[in-house]
């Protein structure tokens, strides 16, 4: 890892991710960032005096940051809107991974309007790691959610390019959802055409297209366990959760693309949205025409 940005609104849920960013940074010996944007959206006086106070306190806690991190951070408070400008910034940096914390969770306003860190996340060119649980270690045990995109491919590359996967290899879940083939199925012969191993026969596919796909990724040197799973791919990653110690959620940000993914929903917006495991969000390398926004 080359250096990373902590982008922060000082609030006590970001505590988790200044305390992650100050980990890795020991862990790399890279130097690091701590972002902090005031919202432009506001009378000019109530901006000025905003900025004054976030620098004074940053200056206050310098030492502290250096303490942590056993390195001393380059402090930026700038005016912008929040999404867009710690964008920017991260390019001005020259970072390869973006460090921030949880957010509110406000279901009827983040459905209308999007949350600051999913309008992010859309805009990011780099690795964004949201923080949900205290940086107790290094990640020791991450799981690699895989559509078998290039989107997912990238950020499986991604997250061992920085440094994030464990030398003994991390978990790859695939899902697959037989429900929907069998629909299809019953829509064109009848309910009663469907086989009755028809679930069975449909894992075996997904299978080896997995298999397939990491070996054309060349991925594999870096996989040591394939899940398949049934269902939906947010529903599949709330089970595998639940059974299983995951402290990293490595997924890309874009599988679906163009009015697909308007009309399914993002499976990243959903994760970032519910599941309390620390989650590396990557995009991919170049956008799609089509999916511009």
């Amino acid at each position: 890892m080359k250096a990373l940005m902590l982008a922060t609104d000082l609030s006590n849920r970001s505590e988790r991710a200044l305390r992650r960013a100050a980990r890795l940074v020991r862990q790399f010996d890279c130097p690091w960032f701590i972002l902090h944007v005031v919202d432009e959206d506001q009378p000019q006086l109530r901006i000025e005096l905003e900025v004054g106070q976030v620098r004074r306190y940053l200056n206050e806690q310098l030492d502290f940051y250096s303490e942590l991190a056993g390195c001393t951070p380059q402090l930026w408070v700038e005016v912008g809107d929040p999404a867009k400008h710690i964008a920017e910034c991260t390019r001005w940096a020259d970072v390869d991974l973006l460090v921030v914390g949880s957010h509110r969770k406000n279901p009827l306003r983040d459905i209308f309007v999007g949350t600051t860190l999913e309008r992010l996340v859309r805009t990011s060119h780099v690795p964004i790691l949201l923080v949900n649980r205290a940086a107790e270690g290094d990640y020791l045990a991450p799981l690699l959610a895989t559509d078998c995109s290039a989107a997912s491919a990238q950020a499986a590359r991604a997250a061992h390019e920085l440094g994030l996967l464990p030398a003994p290899g991390a978990r790859v879940l695939h899902a697959f959802d037989p429900l929907g083939g069998a629909m299809l199925l019953a829509a064109g012969a009848g309910a009663g055409a469907i086989p009755g191993d028809y679930a069975a026969a449909e894992r075996r596919r997904a299978t080896a297209a997995l298999d397939e796909f990491l070996l054309k990724e060349e991925l594999g040197t870096f996989i040591d366990q394939r899940l398949i799973e049934e269902g939906q791919p947010i529903t599949a990653l709330r089970q595998v959760l639940k059974r299983e110690p995951v402290d990293l959620l490595v997924m890309g940000t874009r599988g679906l693309t163009g009015m697909k993914r308007v009309l399914m929903g993002s499976v990243a917006d959903a994760a970032m949205r519910e599941l309390d495991c620390d989650i590396l969000a990557v995009p991919p390398i170049q956008w799609p025409e089509n999916d511009k926004e």
